[in-house]
């Protein structure tokens, strides 16, 4: 990819100056106001909604929004690249803070923003660790515009009530949950079956049987002693026991159908991020209410957190420059990240912003996200390479999806493919 990547950067600056000089020729008109296109992936009805707060906001302040929506996360990140390597680089796009963004920047293909995060000071209002990948070199590439959680258990209350089952506190507690639920009929998870989604339910599990701290060790330090401990089996044991517990429609499923599953009471839990309580501020439903949630069960309190952000391509257009100067300032705006985040499901990227107005979970996660000791990172493209990310999410799946292999296997399987992606 990097050589790739080098071979792409001549094509793309030479491409991106001639565009320069071809805007120049507009005369005055061409600098008239801030015009951009911005890529993104929020097709589905929550997310529309929260990125249309974002649109509400910078069109009133003068700008010009192209929309270029992407159905699937992973193919607007493909499409952005490749719209790079081609020389025709969409000047804002969604894409993961992580090591893949840091491997465009090094190769010349992103602007930075850094005037605006200096002028706003983002390096107070953002948690430490997010601010770091957001920059390269020591300035910001990306604008993170918010914070969600991972390891949340959504779940039908009542459908909970009618089957006589309590809000599971362990994983054994669930997996008897499980049974009772099974046993009147009832599908206990509502699972999209995706290799992104199967490693979510994973590493939920891990966290949980192993606790923050072996989360830590395994993908923070990729331990491999971690990874052979007896701990990591214990966790591969209970994933698998929960294979059983997932209808036969799941493979290929998209999140918000798994979703809309919960909400219509066809399944009784979701173990998701929490960007599904966007669907169900859509669908009329105060999470929190009709549909509960709670951190899912774990040893300790931790936050498997995921960020959503917006990078800026390389650009001599001066409209598009001021484009994504206004939409960094827009993101970070204290009033957006308030209208954004409670259609998103998500919580403010901003420290300074309190929880008045949230829903009951967002205001769990703000409360939880005070004691630093709780921040753990997703592997989905923000905590390790994007090698490893994608070995982790092949090996999960793999093992969830062949109910041949044992957890032995599993385990070894997990190992073999993040050494040999390293």
């Amino acid at each position: 990819m990097h050589r790739t990547l080098r071979r792409a950067g001549l094509v793309s600056a030479v491409a991106m100056a001639a565009m320069g000089m071809a805007a120049g020729l507009g005369g005055p008109a061409a600098a008239a106001a801030p015009t951009a296109e911005v890529l993104n992936c929020w097709t589905s009805g929550g997310e529309s909604a929260a990125l249309a707060e974002v649109r509400a906001a910078f069109t009133a302040r003068g700008g010009v929004w192209k929309d270029t929506p992407v159905a699937g996360c992973s193919n607007a990140r493909a499409a952005a690249v490749n719209r790079m390597i081609g020389g025709d680089a969409p000047p804002i796009f969604q894409f993961s803070i992580g090591e893949q963004l840091k491997e465009l920047a090094e190769q010349g293909l992103l602007g930075d923003i850094d005037g605006p995060a200096k002028a706003a000071n983002w390096d107070a209002l953002l948690p430490p660790m997010i601010a770091q990948v957001a920059k390269h070199d020591g300035r910001y590439i990306a604008a993170p515009v918010n914070i969600h959680g991972e390891n949340w258990m959504f779940y039908n209350a009542a459908v909970l009530e009618r089957a006589g089952v309590a809000v599971p506190g362990s994983w054994p507690e669930f997996l008897e949950a499980a049974g009772t639920l099974k046993g009147k009929g009832v599908t206990p998870i509502a699972l999209g079956g995706q290799p992104w989604q199967e490693r979510i339910l994973f590493n939920t599990v891990l966290l949980g049987v192993g606790g923050r701290d072996h989360y830590a060790r395994i993908y923070g330090d990729l331990d491999r002693a971690a990874m052979e401990s007896e701990t990591t089996l214990e966790a591969f044991r209970t994933f698998a026991a929960l294979r059983g517990f997932v209808d036969e429609g799941s493979p290929g499923r998209r999140w918000n159908e798994a979703t809309a599953m919960l909400i219509r009471g066809d399944a009784a839990f979701q173990f998701q991020g929490d960007w599904v309580k966007g669907e169900m501020v859509a669908a009329g439903i105060e999470p929190g209410t009709a549909v509960g949630c709670a951190l899912a069960p774990a040893r300790d309190t931790a936050y498997i957190m995921a960020v959503d952000a917006f990078a800026f391509s390389r650009s001599r257009d001066a409209q598009a420059q001021a484009a994504q100067t206004l939409m960094a300032e827009v993101l970070l705006d204290p009033a957006v990240q308030v209208a954004f985040n409670r259609r998103k499901g998500s919580i403010p990227i901003r420290n300074d912003v309190d929880g008045t107005g949230f829903d009951a979970c967002a205001r769990l996660a703000m409360e939880t996200l005070k004691d630093t000791k709780t921040h753990l990172v997703s592997t989905g493209l923000f905590g390790v390479s994007s090698s490893v990310s994608g070995a982790i999410d092949d090996a999960i799946s793999q093992f969830w999806n062949n109910p041949s292999m044992t957890p032995e296997n599993g385990r070894a399987l997990f190992i073999r493919s993040i050494a040999d992606a390293r």
